[in-house]
């Protein structure tokens, strides 16, 4: 619990000064005042991608049995589907959050503890909401642009809502260090079993230019997203 505190504590700081420090320019389009930061994190993220990261999705892929792998992706959606419920009730979206708590419910119950995704077939579908866009429902400003290590885009306002978010996420909770770090890189793991041919796509379509391609890319739909939440859709 401290640690996630301090994690926000953090974040509020590094948004309140890099709001500060956009001067008229502090929350949308490509101002990016950390670049040199930027580029050296981003750079590491590639690194770690290469060298780590892929390999192991990979390796898990072709070892894993894919029924097996839908439970895992199934199981860890389902507990995402608590954040989601928590955001949208608090973005004032009451129908969408009333159709998320019914997918959660179908899913833990009927579909084991969320292992079977038996709630898509019925129509209800998963929906993604997060803290960040939460903050921006709210008015606070997106600030400029940052690279986290490991999370990659963002921005400050999204940064601190990711802190945030690891409130709604059960498995911070979890006391057994071994468990709480298992169930985080399980998670990984799964979530980059499902792009293992993104990074040759994004090498394709930025013509050298990864940075900047991922940079333009991020802002524009963190835009779309905010321009449809701020319309109530």
């Amino acid at each position: 619990m401290a640690g996630r505190w301090v994690m926000a504590g953090l974040l509020g700081a590094v948004l309140l000064g890099g709001c500060a420090t956009t001067g008229t320019h502090p929350a949308h389009g490509s101002d990016d005042p950390f670049k040199p930061v930027n580029r050296k994190i981003f750079a590491f993220n590639q690194h770690l991608d290469r060298v780590l990261l892929k390999p192991t999705a990979e390796a898990y892929t072709g070892l894993t049995p894919l029924p097996l792998r839908r439970g895992v992706s199934d199981f860890f959606s389902n507990l995402e589907d608590i954040k989601v419920i928590l955001n949208e009730s608090l973005q004032g979206r009451v129908r969408p959050a009333l159709l998320e708590t019914a997918r959660f419910v179908v899913n833990s119950t009927l579909g084991m503890v969320g292992l079977v995704d038996v709630a898509t077939p019925m129509g209800l579908r998963a929906h993604g909401a997060g803290f960040g866009e939460t903050l921006g429902v709210w008015g606070v400003r997106s600030g400029p642009y940052i690279v986290l290590p490991l999370f990659g885009p963002s921005d400050v306002r999204d940064a601190l809502g990711l802190g945030l978010d690891s409130f709604a996420n059960p498995q911070s909770y979890l006391s057994n260090p071994s468990a709480l770090w298992g169930t985080y890189a399980a998670q990984l793991v799964d979530t980059r079993s499902h792009y293992l041919h993104q990074g040759l796509l994004m090498r394709l379509a930025s013509g050298g230019h990864e940075y900047s391609f991922v940079r333009d890319a991020f802002w524009q739909k963190r835009r779309a997203l905010m321009r449809a939440r701020r319309s109530g859709q």
